[in-house]
């Protein structure tokens, strides 16, 4: 057999270089891509059905199996790649305070009194009060320090509606540079905030959060630190701050206040040329601080207008829209140019866009551009959030024309941050790529979900999600993965590609495997086989993914091997870490067949299946070292672990799971490391029952909420914990939910059996936990 050479050692180019061009985006591409995805899921899926106590979970396995997929084609052209866009690194720290605040120092040092007593506050107010400015002018004055300082702007990218909860807690992780991974539980993501913020003498503000159910996951207090949550945090039904939370609500300026902000920025003589306008002026629109300094700065650019004239133009539109009127006064103020950029910012869904964005949307020059951003920033029609990237303000949004050009506008956008996608996907072993993923994924989401999707823009939407999929599997974040599959399924379906369809379909059977929902996982692969016009012309991913689900479902093997046949003849020899998926799924099929001999008591036959199973699995790992593919390593020896423990070499096992964790850590994949934490807890003998409940309570912050091996963790951990056994017992049963009332494997019954006989000191039959029988 003929091997690629050996990566040379320290070379950038790994997994992470590689996993963007192994995307499918159609029938063919789906054919050649899928030849390497079956043996992984297979391999994953064989581990369930050890009742002693190997039982990891398919979902999780399929991670795995979805990572070799995308690393074992080369199947996407080549095309030629932009220069690296200059895109600025997002600040963690506060934006500048504002000085003088006026009419807020009370507000101020009530904030500061509440962050140092209750560690957590919440400064709340309408929009246009203050609260953003208040906040960070308390921040700075807690951490005066740069370092000291942790800052989110928790707007979306969705102009209509505000971040979902998981989407806040991804953004408030990434601020404190805390790993990511899977999110399974608000708890978990709390407790990791603590961790990073204890005794540091931080200050983390999260500014214009619009719900408390945004944030409510939080720690309430957290020694050595402090949080303060600004923005409007709307009450609705079950969505009220709790009595024990600091609030600082934040009302209108005094009059006097008004005057002394108006003051700020134009000149005192003119204030006091017309008092009863100025007094006017001052009830009707000065005490809220967005509108005093958009009034501010209309008389600054307009000094030959009376405040009495602006005061009666005022009078004459509804007070509730002041800002719009204000707004479109400025409107008319700057140039074409910028009234044009303005309508295209307005008409499109993202609600945040970069120079680099901005400049595919214009169809502009890059330094034209960036001009006319400036224009509308100091006009007060878009608001700066970092150096070079600007939201538009709500009431700008309002009064915006409809652009003439926006489907061309639109289609350069979309190109731009498909290119940019493609371009940083192949790059995600360096930091600058990941970094642009993290600032411009929920961009790039947003683009996907576009409800009336151009003909033209099919191939940079496809673009788009592959990219997505590729780091959101990197990241294990599985919830956006099935985002990204179902926004991509419904821009095929509407552009009537029955290929791209079926391949979102399938991307969504494998994300419903990993999330641990069989039902959904069939539904999916249900709607991928449709599309096809018989099985004759199915594509070989498309029997690959029957093959996982059929696993997931039962102990089909017969129509399991069946569709593993169709894998295995379009192999191609050249593909090494395709070869090394090929052995472990041998491998998968012996294991599993010698564990169905051990459940009948055929003892020596399942002894020989699992040997001839090791010596299978020997082979997969060497080719996967030449191929330099650490994953395909990881689950080898996750694999040869559970073989060696079955053949009563435990020494082996352990050491074989102890390599796994590491590979598993190289390579990124939490889940493949707590699917060993639980091997690993469940091999302790009984007089280790403490590290055992570490373990496994450790693994349990990186499972998914349901799947087999969530279950088995609970289950163990009820026989490491015996006093909590009963609630152990309901989430273990929680955890096979998705298997109520359709087909499960012998391994979901047997292990919804032994949850169903607790609580008890040791779980019942525990003696044969450790019996590979």
């Amino acid at each position: 057999m003929s091997l690629p050479p050996r990566q040379p050692p320290g070379e950038p180019r790994s997994r992470l270089a590689r996993l963007r061009s192994t995307l499918p985006r159609n029938r063919r591409e789906s054919l050649a891509a899928a030849l390497a995805f079956a043996p992984p899921l297979g391999a994953a899926i064989i581990m369930e059905t050890a009742f002693g106590f190997f039982l990891p979970l398919v979902p999780t396995g399929l991670t795995i199996g979805v990572a070799l997929f995308l690393l074992s084609t080369r199947w996407l052209r080549r095309r030629e790649r932009p220069p690296k866009p200059r895109e600025p690194a997002e600040p963690l720290r506060l934006p500048p305070p504002v000085r003088p605040l006026i009419g807020r120092e009370a507000e101020v040092e009530e904030v500061i009194d509440q962050a140092l007593k209750r560690g957590l506050v919440i400064v709340r107010g309408v929009a246009g009060i203050g609260t953003s400015a208040l906040a960070v002018n308390a921040g700075w004055r807690l951490a005066p320090e740069t370092h000291r300082q942790r800052y989110a702007d928790l707007r979306g990218q969705d102009p209509d509606e505000p971040e979902g909860t998981l989407s806040v807690v991804e953004r408030v992780l990434r601020t404190l540079d805390c790993p990511l991974g899977p999110i399974e539980s608000l708890e978990g993501a709390a407790r990791k905030v603590s961790a990073a913020l204890q005794h540091t003498d931080q200050v983390l503000l999260l500014d214009n959060v619009e719900r408390w159910s945004q944030v409510a996951w939080l720690p309430r207090h957290v020694p050595g630190s402090w949080m303060i949550v600004a923005g409007e945090l709307k009450a609705g039904a079950g969505d009220a701050v709790p009595a024990d939370v600091a609030v600082v609500q934040i009302g209108l300026l005094d009059a006097d206040d008004g005057v002394a902000l108006l003051s700020s920025q134009i000149a005192k003589e003119r204030i006091e040329a017309d008092p009863a306008a100025t007094e006017r002026l001052t009830n009707l629109f000065l005490r809220r601080p967005a509108i005093a300094v958009g009034i501010g700065r209309w008389l600054a650019e307009n000094p030959q207008v009376p405040i009495a004239t602006l005061v009666t133009d005022l009078e004459q539109g509804p007070h509730d829209h002041t800002l719009h009127v204000l707004l479109a006064m400025q409107l008319r103020r700057v140039s074409p140019g910028a009234q044009r950029l303005l309508a295209l910012f307005a008409r499109a869904p993202i609600a945040e866009l970069g120079i680099d964005g901005a400049t595919a949307l214009a169809g502009g020059s890059e330094p034209e551009v960036e001009q006319a951003m400036e224009e509308l920033s100091q006009h007060g029609l878009v608001e700066k959030v970092r150096t070079s990237r600007v939201r538009v303000v709500d009431a700008a949004r309002a009064i915006a024309a409809p652009p003439k050009d926006w489907d061309a506008a639109w289609q350069r956008l979309v190109e731009r941050f498909a290119d940019r996608a493609d371009f940083f996907a192949e790059r995600l072993h360096e930091e600058e790529a990941r970094h642009w993923f993290g600032i411009e994924d929920r961009a790039l989401l947003q683009i996907l979900r576009t409800r009336q999707p151009s003909p033209r823009a099919a191939g940079p939407l496809g673009r788009i999600a592959d990219a997505l999929e590729v780091w959101f599997l990197l990241e294990q974040r599985h919830q956006e993965r099935r985002e990204a599959a179902r926004a991509l399924t419904y821009a095929a379906r509407t552009l009537g590609d029955a290929d791209v369809q079926a391949t979102a379909e399938l991307r969504l059977c494998l994300i419903a495997l990993a999330l641990g929902d069989p039902r959904a996982a069939q539904e999916h692969l249900d709607n991928a086989s449709g599309l096809q016009a018989g099985v004759e012309s199915w594509p070989v991913q498309l029997h690959l993914a029957r093959a996982a689900t059929l696993l997931a479902t039962g102990d089909e093997f017969t129509a399991v091997e069946s569709s593993l046949v169709q894998y295995g003849q379009a192999l191609p020899g050249g593909d090494a870490v395709g070869q090394a998926t090929r052995w472990i799924n041998m491998a998968v099929l012996r294991i599993r067949r010698g564990q169905v001999c051990g459940f009948e008591g055929r003892t020596d036959e399942a002894n020989r299946l699992y040997a001839d199973a090791l010596g299978t699995l020997v082979q997969a790992l060497g080719i996967s070292e030449q191929a330099g593919d650490v994953h395909a390593q990881a689950h080898s020896r996750e694999l040869l672990a559970l073989v060696h423990w079955y053949l009563g070499r435990a020494h082996d096992a352990t050491r074989s799971w102890e390599k796994a964790v590491q590979l598993y850590e190289r390579s990124g994949d939490t889940i493949g490391q707590a699917r060993c934490q639980v091997h690993q807890a469940a091999a302790l003998p009984r007089n280790r029952r403490e590290e055992a409940g570490r373990l496994l309570r450790s693994a349990l912050t990186r499972l998914p909420t349901t799947g087999v091996s969530t279950a088995l963790a609970w289950l163990h951990l009820a026989g490491a914990e015996p006093r909590n056994a009963q609630r152990h017992r309901e989430k273990g049963l929680d955890a096979l939910a998705p298997w109520d009332g359709i087909a499960e494997p012998l391994q979901v019954t047997e292990i919804r059996r032994r949850l169903r006989s607790l609580p008890s000191a040791d779980p019942p039959g525990s003696g044969t936990l450790h019996d590979p029988a």
